[in-house]
């Protein structure tokens, strides 16, 4: 009769969605002899580096390019214009009318390559450009080696006519490049090219474009914040464009991050070197990042742009976990935002990086004409606790199926109800547990009317729900007294809404998971 009752538990643990109340008499328990096996602990614990693979972290980027350096300030005169600036094709029909006067500058659009000469010491050459609505506005000067030339914007003001200095680039040396990147208003500008030392040629590259979310971030010092909740969606607007982004984390977390930049490459980097990066998932975009300073930069190998093709990243915090280098084996529940960590061998248990929690105790005592009643039941923490981690570990042979004892895989469902729960309802973290020696003291002392709830018994193992914001108990699962045992009204429900985002990410040395994951 035992194993019928046993066999059908399991069944029933297996396939519900709710555990009801179950009544049965508590004497069966001391003859059913539950007790599990000591498990086996003779495979060897891998390091973190043999299970899950560094990601190699690129160093900030050589193509991009310092933007805005003022080594020197405008000194020349205040500019102002009597008219707007004209097409260049117009000015270059005519040989008296250059654009060494701001009145003659030519007009430049994005996308638009230019060439030209300093003819002497001291000249400047004009152009303008009109902006519609705020736009990322980026010019990259090169000159011969001979000149030394500064570039400098302007804006209009379009009620007096006079131009105001906003900003520009003047690195010292000949031949040296001068950039320009800024987003701007809606206006009209003018840019001044200055032959400060020596002549020669010159060409600019000149791109305004619209994506303005995170700009300007083509460098370490200047990546845009985000949040690791948060999509992102970008693009690569000019060959010189290298889109740098930044999070901090002040603890280690699992996180999603997915990625999708066509043509475009990304790499990751962090502040200080000890900070680690793993990807735990061999099929999907998983990681697991150490605490720190983190920056992820977008970028086109060879100098590929397309302003109206956007890229677009993901991240997906999925739950905190403790910095513990023994602790790498994870369920990993990203619906449930649950990730339950621990070592090969089920010991050294987080949930989102909070220590598991098992200790309880309760303990009434009370009589009357009818009879007594003592109940008196605990868990404590021993340091040999054990997860269930593997499918075939702690399983009862006998000559007609393989029975769990109703120990499952770490697992996450929704608690609906407990009448004798110790914590909150909502997701839970599902958690069997064992250890060699006792842990878990049933002791119910019954006379009188109330004698069929009497039992007395040690077990070492259990099955439980933990709260994944604190690693404490929220209640027993089984076995539990009262639910499954003792004569009344006392009972527990619960539904199993994530069992198919439930995945283990940890190399598996036996059971009957993939090796994969």
């Amino acid at each position: 009769m035992m194993k019928k009752w046993k066999r059908l538990t399991s069944l029933c643990l297996g396939i519900c969605v709710a555990c009801l109340p179950i009544s049965a008499n508590a004497q069966d328990l001391n003859q059913g002899g539950y007790t599990i096996e000591n498990p086996d602990m003779s495979t060897p614990i891998l390091d973190i580096i043999d299970a899950y693979a560094e990601v190699e972290q690129i160093e900030e980027l050589d193509e991009n390019y310092t933007r805005n350096i003022m080594d020197r300030v405008y000194s020349g005169e205040d500019m102002n214009v009597t008219q707007l600036p004209s097409d260049v094709s117009v000015y270059a029909t005519l040989s008296d009318e250059d654009n060494t006067d701001p009145n003659y500058a030519y007009l430049v659009k994005n996308e638009d390559i230019v060439q030209g000469t300093l003819t002497q010491e001291g000249e400047m050459r004009w152009y303008g450009f009109i902006l519609d609505q705020s736009s990322k506005v980026s010019l990259l000067l090169q000159t011969v080696s001979e000149v030394d030339a500064d570039l400098y914007f302007f804006q209009l003001n379009q009620e007096t006519y006079e131009l105001s200095l906003i900003g520009g680039s003047a690195a010292s040396g000949l031949g040296v490049y001068e950039y320009y990147c800024d987003v701007l208003d809606a206006g009209i500008y003018y840019i001044a090219i200055n032959a400060y030392e020596g002549n020669g040629q010159y060409a600019f590259a000149f791109y305004a474009t619209q994506d303005t979310s995170y700009e300007v971030n083509d460098t370490i010092s200047t990546a845009a914040e985000v949040s690791v909740n948060s999509t992102i969606t970008g693009v690569i607007d000019t060959p010189y464009d290298i889109d740098y982004y930044t999070f901090t984390l002040p603890s280690p977390i699992i996180m999603n991050m997915t990625i999708s930049v066509s043509d475009y490459n990304y790499g990751y980097m962090s502040a200080d070197s000890s900070s680690k990066i793993y990807k735990i998932s061999q099929n999907e975009d998983l990681y697991q990042f150490d605490a720190g300073t983190y920056y992820l930069a977008v970028y086109s190998e060879d100098g590929a742009y397309n302003a109206n093709k956007k890229y677009k990243i993901v991240f997906n915090k999925i739950a905190n976990i403790a910095a513990d280098d023994n602790s790498f084996y994870y369920m990993v529940n990203e619906k449930a935002k649950i990730v339950f960590q621990t070592d090969g061998y089920g010991g050294n248990m987080y949930v989102n990086g909070n220590p598991i929690d098992i200790s309880y105790s309760y303990y009434s005592n009370g009589s009357n004409s009818a009879g007594t009643q003592v109940y008196d039941i605990s868990m404590n923490n021993t340091s040999e606790l054990r997860a269930k981690i593997y499918q075939n570990q702690f399983m009862f042979d006998d000559a007609e199926t393989t029975i769990f004892y109703g120990m499952t895989m770490p697992d996450a469902v929704n608690f609906l109800s407990g009448s004798k729960k110790v914590g909150p309802t909502g997701t839970v973290l599902e958690l069997s547990l064992y250890a060699p020696g006792n842990f878990y003291n049933i002791h119910c002392r019954c006379t009188g009317a109330y004698a069929a709830n009497n039992l007395y018994t040690d077990l070492n193992f259990v099955t439980v729900f933990i709260n994944p914001n604190t690693g404490k108990l929220v209640d027993i699962q089984h076995i539990n007294y009262f639910y499954e045992y003792a004569t009344g009204s006392n009972s527990m429900s619960f539904t199993r809404p994530y069992g198919s985002y439930t995945k283990y990410y940890y190399p598996y040395y036996n059971g009957e998971e993939p090796k994969t994951w």
